[in-house]
């Protein structure tokens, strides 16, 4: 169910949305946004950088 409002924007972050996703789909864009800010589940897991094993050593190696 959508509400209808009206907010207001800065005209830097109107115009940065404008040229992401076009004046139709706006919306939709604030709202995955928001969303994303105020209900999804802040977690730890996933949050490291994936690393390449390649140069990690194994315990023979200090021998």
């Amino acid at each position: 169910m959508y509400v209808h409002t009206a907010i207001e924007l800065r005209e830097d972050i109107y115009q940065t949305l404008k040229k992401e996703v076009g004046e139709k789909e706006m919306s939709e864009k604030i709202n995955e946004i928001l969303y994303n800010a105020l209900f999804k589940k802040k977690s730890l897991f996933g949050t490291m950088k994936k690393t390449d094993i390649s140069d990690l050593r194994d315990h023979e190696d200090r021998i």
